[in-house]
């Protein structure tokens, strides 16, 4: 995108770099009618002989005549160097690079205008002092020339410089600028670039360059400026170009910013600027037509007004944290009528609201990104109205519906993704109607029905397919067939039952991705990969169903980095493909995963020296001893051999391995005892780098492959630190090295023949999660230090000859399971309902205390029954004193009472006669 703008500023560079006329010679062209004068033609002769020149760019310096030579120009009229162009024509291609020391000779050459010395290698010396004395320069180009130090403030004597770059972006801050003051001095300057360079504040450098009134064009990129002064006098009136990105500027955007009138790129971009973005810099520059303020923190709403977008070709904002509802844009927001915008980058940011109908307002729109929002309704059919764009990315959304058939009708579209949203319905062939640029394809993570004729040829010679977790199938999808360019297929979880095409393995040619997993393909591997494949780097075949041995071709894919043929039928041995040790000549490969396979053989030593990172060959039938590791690559990190028929005892070897995070061995026929070397998986320690709550640590390549594809290895996201040696028949001791594995998160030694006690310490394992020695002889008591355990989620004791109390401290009071502790007769204590032999005295005073509280108890009952007689007595004699005082209460009550025995007695009467009779007496 940057070298995009940098080609459309083209017009205002014509204009700084006056001295390229009209009626100048072009580069090394041939003057008839001049000669060189001799003066100069030695001082270049010396200049030369310091310079070193591997690839011989200088072969024309001979002669008299040194106005004929390459590179240097001479004045017409006078016949003196001019111009001395040595820029590396291959732009800092080492073996093309001019490189030694400058000579002083070079000062002779008072006439010299143009000096060009660019992407070059003078990385043995700084910046020579004596070019100050070509005081007639006006071009001074010495960027990517690989000097260093401090840049000589004598620079400021070459009053007539219009253009200096003094930039290194390859070689970060390898100039330093020591006091910018002598920066004020270049009255004539129009172009100034000092990318790079470092050794001041924003304030102290932007100072002096405040003072240069002609300026026109400022690239302050990756200088490491930090705080950007609020109050500063501007008097950039004439500045159209401002570069600041890749830099540390981590305030708000201060209030100059708006005073840039003139400015026509504007370029913030990689920095940490926050806050709220002042929309008065865009209302107040109406000649911008670059803005570029990506991957900052910045907020606002920016979409409600596009008017101030009128004049704009770049519109970058992506990775920040601006909002608004894209919906609320009106018809008549753009009252500029056409846009003019060719590119419009909004992606990671939060905007919201469905996708405006206006469209057609962006007629040269090329590039339009808008994935990783909360975007959401359907795609409107008027983005089939873009017929100039090229790349159209609306991934990572909320959009839902049908795809619109008129999106078939962007001639020019190269890409199109719109992957991860919710989009349904049929996608057909008008959808690929006139897509004839159509290289890149990304419909994945939708709930599309991919409904394509057999004989349906598409337009187009596509290059990347992403349709996974789509309705591609049941059968395989035929327009493939004509496909001769696919570098990256990826149709994994597509539903696909169909058999293997014959003609597939003829289209992977150039195949660099394969993704095919998930599916239930029927036939061989071998009609999958066939043939070699020079550029595979990524093979996933898993859960696909597949047949047959793995083929000997993919021995020969040099670049092969990921493999992944786990859950399917294969068969036999791994291949020996002709080649000196098998498929240890995939040198680069990173990981390996075969599992849950039917192979069997024995595993090639060699296998095991290279740089992987994942190897997963479990759930097969390999036999004989586990492969010695012999002096192997310190790059495993996940080492999984369960579920095989390996004999023997564990290889020593194996604690070579300092940054292995996962080893499982389990439900093999491996005897013997543990190494007690394991304590050399340094990345298990207690000071590793790491922590297992921190992110994922294998390397970053491979896991953003797992995490980003979804693929299933064995154990790899249930813990990141694991050891399983469970179901083998090793005996001996628990190692008490283990417990030096303080990141531990999993331990399983179940299943075994181990005796002797759990190790004292085994509560320094801070992060374990699960452990478990079930099933072995261990004896003697649970260590308390393991009550310090607290992620604890699955405790396994049982069936051991443990003894004594079961611990009880904070953390393991939560395990209430009688499970964990049984078939350990000599264990008790709670969970348990053994009551520990030590506890008896204690249990016998609670028993004791237990009484006294009882007898407590029945006094309190006794006294509360004998006052409620004695009230009650109190309180009848008091009733019966009232009736026999007050003659009316004495005859309602007694009238009362003989209603009440009345009433009683008849219905005594009914009831004895209703059940008489119905019981027939």
């Amino acid at each position: 995108m940057a070298s995009y703008f940098y080609i459309s500023f083209m017009p205002l560079l014509l204009c700084v770099l006056f001295v390229i006329r009209a009626s100048e010679s072009g580069h090394s062209k041939v003057l008839t009618n001049v000669s060189c004068i001799g003066v100069e033609r030695e001082a270049l002769a010396k200049f030369k002989q310091g310079l070193t020149d591997p690839s011989r760019c200088l072969w024309s310096w001979t002669g008299e005549d040194c106005c004929k030579w390459q590179g240097v120009t001479c004045n017409e009229k006078t016949s003196h160097v001019s111009k001395l162009d040595l820029r590396n024509p291959y732009d800092g291609l080492e073996k093309c690079s001019l490189g030694g020391k400058i000579h002083i000779a070079l000062n002779k050459l008072k006439h010299l205008k143009y000096l060009d010395l660019s992407f070059n290698n003078f990385s043995t010396q700084k910046i020579p002092k004596s070019l100050a004395s070509l005081n007639k320069l006006e071009y001074l180009n010495l960027s990517h020339g690989g000097f260093y130090g401090d840049i000589p403030h004598q620079l400021s004597n070459l009053s007539k410089l219009q253009y200096l770059d003094l930039s290194s972006k390859w070689r970060v801050q390898s100039l330093k600028i020591e006091n910018p003051q002598w920066l004020s001095r270049f009255s004539n300057l129009k172009y100034l670039d000092l990318s790079g360079t470092y050794g001041l504040d924003t304030k102290e450098r932007l100072s002096p360059i405040n003072m240069l009134s002609s300026l026109e064009l400022l690239i302050l990129s990756g200088c490491g400026l930090e705080d950007v002064p609020a109050s500063l006098h501007v008097n950039f009136t004439s500045l159209k170009f401002l570069d600041l990105s890749y830099n540390s500027m981590n305030s708000s955007i201060p209030p100059w910013f708006q005073n840039f009138s003139n400015l026509e790129h504007l370029d913030l971009s990689n920095n940490d600027l926050q806050g709220i973005f002042p929309i008065a810099i865009l209302e107040n520059s109406s000649w911008l037509r670059f803005f570029d303020v990506s991957r900052n923190k910045l907020e606002g709403e920016f979409l409600k007004n596009l008017s101030i977008f009128c004049n704009l070709q770049v519109l970058s904002l992506c990775y920040n944290k601006f909002s608004g509802r894209i919906s609320d844009i009106k018809d008549n927001a753009c009252i500029c009528g056409q846009s003019n915008l060719k590119i419009i980058d909004v992606s990671n940011n939060n905007f919201s609201g469905n996708l405006p109908s206006q469209f057609g307002n962006f007629k040269d729109l090329e590039f339009l990104d808008l994935s990783w929002n909360s975007i959401s309704g359907p795609i409107p059919t008027s983005v089939g109205q873009l017929l100039s764009l090229r790349t159209l990315q609306l991934s990572s959304n909320k959009l839902s519906g049908n795809i619109p058939e008129s999106i078939g009708q962007l001639s020019n579209l190269e890409t199109m993704d719109i992957h991860g949203n919710q989009l349904d319905g049929v996608v057909n062939e008008l959808h690929f109607a006139s897509l004839t640029s159509l290289t890149m394809l990304y419909f994945s993570w939708n709930e599309l029905v991919m409904n394509l004729s057999t004989s349906w040829v598409p337009p187009f010679q596509i290059q990347v397919v992403f349709m996974s977790s789509c309705k591609v199938g049941p059968k395989f999808p035929n327009w493939l067939r004509t496909q001769r360019t696919i570098s990256t297929l990826d149709l994994s979880n597509a539903s696909i039952l169909d058999e293997v095409p014959y003609w597939l393995s003829g289209i992977l040619f150039d195949i660099e991705e394969l993704n095919l997993s998930g599916n239930m393909l029927k036939g061989n591997i071998s009609h999958i990969i066939e043939k070699k494949m020079p550029s595979l780097t990524y093979v996933s075949l898993s859960g696909s169903n597949l047949t047959g041995s793995i083929p000997n071709s993919l021995c020969m894919s040099d670049f092969l980095f990921f493999l992944d043929l786990s859950k399917n039928q294969l068969s036999g041995s791994l291949p020996r493909c002709h080649i000196p040790n098998s498929l240890c000549h995939l040198k680069g490969l990173g990981a390996l995963s075969l599992h849950e396979n039917g192979l069997n053989g024995v595993i090639p030593k060699c296998l095991l020296r290279l740089d992987l990172e994942i190897l997963d060959l479990s759930d097969n039938q390999f036999t004989s001893g586990i492969p010695l590791f012999g002096q192997p690559s310190q790059s495993f990190r996940m080492i999984n051999l369960e579920k095989n028929y390996f004999i023997g005892d564990i290889p020593l070897q194996l604690c070579h391995l300092a940054n292995l995070q996962l080893l499982s061995l389990a439900h093999n026929n491996i005897s013997r005892g543990i190494p007690h070397c394991f304590n050399n998986f340094s990345q298990m320690w207690a000071n590793s780098n790491f922590t297992p709550y921190g992110g994922f640590m294998l390397g970053d390549s491979i896991m953003a492959m797992i995490k980003g594809r979804n693929l299933e290895f064995t154990k790899t996201l249930l813990y990141l630190f694991s050891i399983d040696l469970s179901c083998n028949t090793l005996d001996g001791q628990i190692p008490k090295e283990l417990t030096r594995l303080a990141q531990l998160q999993n331990l399983n030694l179940s299943q075994n023949k181990l005796i002797g006690k759990i190790p004292s310490d085994i509560g320094q394992l801070k992060y374990l999660e699960s452990l478990d020695l079930s099933n072995n002889m261990l004896s003697g008591e649970i260590p308390p230090s393991i009550s310090n355990l607290k992620f604890f989620s699955c405790l396994d004791l049982s069936f051991n000859n443990l003894s004594g109390p079961v611990p009880s401290g904070k953390h393991l009071s939560t395990v209430v399971d009688q499970s964990v502790f049984r078939g350990n007769d000599g264990l008790c204590g709670a969970p348990l309902l053994k009551v520990c032999s030590g506890d008896e005295h204690n249990n016998m005073d609670s028993h004791n205390s237990s009484e006294d509280e009882s007898n407590e108890g029945d006094f309190v009952i006794n006294w509360f029954y004998s006052r409620l007689g004695s009230g009650f007595a109190v309180a009848l004699m008091g009733f019966c004193g009232i009736l026999h005082i007050n003659q009316s209460w004495r005859t309602t009550h007694f009238w009362i009472v003989d209603k009440i025995i009345e009433k009683l007695s008849n219905g005594r009467i009914i009831i004895m006669f209703w059940f008489m009779k119905a019981f027939e007496f």
